[in-house]
């Protein structure tokens, strides 16, 4: 089974180009609220919080810490999305650090975040998948965060940038198929990522 997957250098998905869907990744991530958030889910019962109507299905990989034990999820997904995830990936914002005064400190604390990163490895059906590194589209937007999200910092509307290492697969074939992928930064000292036992249908 051939497993494709867009690249940085793809046609732009669906229309939309790869660090837009970043974008769009990270607003349906921080409007979620942390009782049911998939990033703190351990079980994949959140899995289908907020997904995107059509084309596309998001997955989460876990905040970054020093637990090595990734979550293990399970879900099913519909037949014919192709499904974004990060392996590893960073977002600042003002809200979460007030000592951001301007964009450009903003986008130069992400870059100094995800340049700290030294391992990212995604796995699909055993087969190794290259992550891309992919900047947000554009750098700075908009972004709203919801009451008790999963950052627990004040809900509200504010300006961020993110980047990071991503895995953007084509429709997977119905079917089992599992997806595991983990990333560290900071010298191995916070580590994130899951493991995903899908069933397309």
């Amino acid at each position: 089974m051939t497993i494709c997957a867009f690249t940085a250098d793809s046609p732009p998905p669906y229309g939309t180009t790869y660090g837009r869907w970043t974008i769009e990744w990270w607003r349906w991530a921080l409007a979620i609220p942390k009782s049911k958030n998939p990033i703190l889910d351990r079980t994949g019962e959140y899995a289908g919080q907020n997904q995107p109507c059509k084309d596309v299905w998001y997955l989460a990989g876990k905040l970054p810490n020093k637990d090595i034990n990734p979550p293990s999820r399970s879900c099913r997904i519909p037949a014919g999305r192709s499904i974004l995830f990060p392996v590893i990936n960073y977002e600042a914002n003002p809200l979460e650090l007030p000592e951001l005064r301007t964009d450009q400190d903003i986008i130069e604390h992400v870059k100094k975040g995800e340049d700290s990163i030294v391992k990212k490895e995604c796995h699909v059906d055993g087969k190794l998948i290259p992550a891309q590194r992919i900047e947000s589209d554009p750098t700075i937007f908009e972004l709203k965060m919801v009451e008790h999200n999963l950052f627990n910092e004040e809900g509200g509307s504010t300006r961020a940038s993110a980047d990071g290492y991503w895995v953007f697969l084509k429709p997977l074939p119905k079917g089992e198929h599992t997806i595991s992928f983990h990333g560290s930064c900071e010298k191995g000292r916070l580590i994130s990522g899951a493991v995903y036992y899908l069933q397309v249908c």
